[in-house]
């Protein structure tokens, strides 16, 4: 069975490139065929060339012409590495103004044009970033951060491990008014 099958898918691969001839039957039907039969005349039949439609691109998988042809500004790279460079996990911030500048190591860079923000979560609190990283004001005490990428939807893009982080007064006494101001984490001015 295999064998016929093979035979068949030979044959049909091979008159797909024999010519074509016509001719009339006993009858006067007009035949066609690869050969004709012997003793009869027939006339070779041009024919238009084979139609051909590409195939469809597998699901999910982007042309090869529309990822040559984007642009960096509108195209979204997925982000390879989001991290928080400072301040380092467990360590312990000195300030008398209560500010912490959370710096990002993100790679590729924020891509702005694209609607991508940065947002630092602060003991449950977003507080809205640049590309270079997020400014806080935070209370004296312990605190733990990430930071996390988000689209124009919102949507979280790529998010950074958590870390933890004291905030003490740089003097030990007394304690600044402006430190003793801060009741909660909020967005430095």
């Amino acid at each position: 069975m295999k064998k016929l099958l093979l035979l068949l898918v030979a044959c049909i691969a091979c008159s797909a490139q024999a010519a074509v001839y016509q001719w009339q039957d006993d009858r006067g039907k007009t035949q066609y065929g690869d050969t004709p039969p012997p003793g009869v005349t027939a006339e070779p039949v041009d024919l238009p060339p084979i139609s051909t439609v590409p195939g469809q691109p597998a699901a999910g998988a982007a042309p090869a012409a529309a990822e040559a042809t984007a642009g960096d500004a509108t195209t979204d790279q997925p982000y390879t590495r989001i991290a928080i460079s400072s301040p380092g996990n467990g360590q312990t911030i000195r300030t008398d103004t209560g500010r912490v500048d959370i710096t990002v190591n993100l790679q590729p860079a924020l891509q702005e044009a694209a609607g991508h923000r940065l947002v630092a979560v602060v003991d449950g609190v977003r507080i809205q970033g640049s590309a270079a990283g997020v400014a806080i004001l935070a209370p004296r005490g312990s605190h733990r951060a990430q930071v996390v990428v988000l689209d124009s939807a919102g949507k979280a893009l790529a998010r950074s491990g958590q870390i933890a982080f004291d905030v003490r007064p740089d003097k030990r006494l007394p304690v600044s008014r402006e430190l003793k101001a801060i009741t909660r984490v909020q967005p430095a001015n």
